[in-house]
Order: C-alpha cells, then structure tokens, then sequence
C-alpha cells in the first residue's frame, strides 16, 4: 500500500513537472516532466503487466522513444519522426482491440447510427487536416499528418466497434484511451498550427497522461464480454 502511494506521488510529482514547464516555458521542464511520467507508471503496475503480450510491449516502445526523442523536435526531422513513432504505436493499440472483438450484426438503426457516427468524425477530420495544409510548408510533412489522422480514423473505428459488440470494462477503458488521444492530437495541433495558449496546453498534456494510464488498465484488464450489445 505504501509503495502505490510513493508511486502515485512519484507520477502526479512527474505532471506538475510538466504543467510547471508549461507554465514556465521552460521546454526542457516539461519534456522531463513527460518522461518521468513513465517510469512510476510502469512500476504501479509492474505485477500485473503482460510482458508477453506484443501489442503492449510495441505500443510502449513506441511511446518512450517518441517521447525520448522529443527532447530534440525542433532539430533536424526529429518533429515528424516523434509523429512517426505515436502513429506505429496506435497501430499496435488498434491490433489489441481487434483480436478481443467478435462481430455481431446489428440491426439497421444501430448499423444507420455507427456510419453517422463516423460520417461525422470524418467530416470533422478532413475539416482540420485542411486547417493543418495552410499552415504546413513541406508536402511530405502534410502526407505525414494525413496518414496519422487516416490512422487515428482507423482507431476510432476499431474503439466504436469493439465497444459495441463488447460491450465490456476492457472495451470502455479502450474507447476512452482512444478519445483521450483525439482530444489530446487536436489540442496539440492548436498549440503547433494556430495559437498557443497555456490552459490548452496544460488540458492537452493531462489528457496525454490520462491516455497512457488507460492504455495500461486496458492491457491488464481480461476481456469478460457482459453480451448485453451486439449493435455492429
């Protein structure tokens, strides 16, 4: 009991690091404050980790190094390779999800509903890539945010999917992680492409932590399927 909450303090100690950074301007504080973040992280749920799982062991790969290398993101292409590295990372989060998910089919007004669902993200999606074009320069980093866009879409479909035949604790903790990603890459592009504002900053940087703490409760949480949904 007494080590959990050395460790809660050990991460709470890492965010108020980085909102401080925040605060301050000071990049070096905050990108600390983020990497920190990591390591009480790991260690609270060291016992119940699955090491043998390749999905998790990618994801975190990818997430440390993207993390790591954000140190040096305002040189040379270090910016789209931190990018790079969180849209390999989502893809092993998706794999995740899709081999817990058994598909049922839904009925017309369930199956009308989840493509209005997505007919709007869509929509909302193509809106803000086209936001982004004005305001990137180099054509290859435009593609680069087309494809991470293209694969946060995939994602969120395979949250909603999983859910809704899922219907579980593990497929909440999913759906919420992915959300809490979304919120996070918008608010982080509203920082980058149009204005900077240090509120928006520090909700964008506590939603990354809330992210990553539901990633680890979705990989150590069993799928029980409470079958109460088949919707899609």
């Amino acid at each position: 009991m007494k080590q959990k909450v050395v460790l809660s303090s050990l991460a709470i100690t890492a965010m108020l690091v980085n909102v401080l950074g925040i605060v301050q301007e000071d990049f070096l504080l905050r990108k600390t404050g983020e990497i920190l973040f990591f390591l009480p992280l790991i260690l609270y749920y060291l016992r119940k980790i699955p090491f043998k799982n390749f999905n998790f062991l990618m994801f975190l790969g990818m997430a440390l190094a993207a993390t790591i290398i954000s140190y040096f993101e305002k040189t040379w292409y270090f910016e789209e390779a931190k990018l790079g590295l969180w849209l390999v990372g989502y893809i092993f989060l998706a794999r995740e999800a899709i081999k817990h998910t058994a598909y049922e089919k839904g009925n017309r007004f369930t199956n009308l509903y989840f493509v209005g669902v997505i007919a709007v993200y869509v929509y909302l999606l193509w809106v803000h890539v086209i936001e982004i074009e004005r305001n990137v320069g180099s054509n290859l980093v435009f593609s680069l945010y087309i494809l991470y866009y293209l694969n946060i879409l995939f994602i969120a479909i395979a949250a909603l999917v999983f859910y809704l035949n899922s219907f579980s604790k593990k497929s909440v903790f999913f759906i919420c992680l992915t959300l809490s990603f979304i919120f996070s890459d918008v608010l982080r592009d509203m920082e980058v492409f149009y204005f900077r504002d240090v509120s928006v900053e520090i909700v964008g940087t506590l939603i990354k932590f809330a992210a990553l703490k539901l990633v680890f409760l979705f990989f150590i949480t069993p799928e029980k399927k409470l079958r109460l949904l088949h919707l899609v």
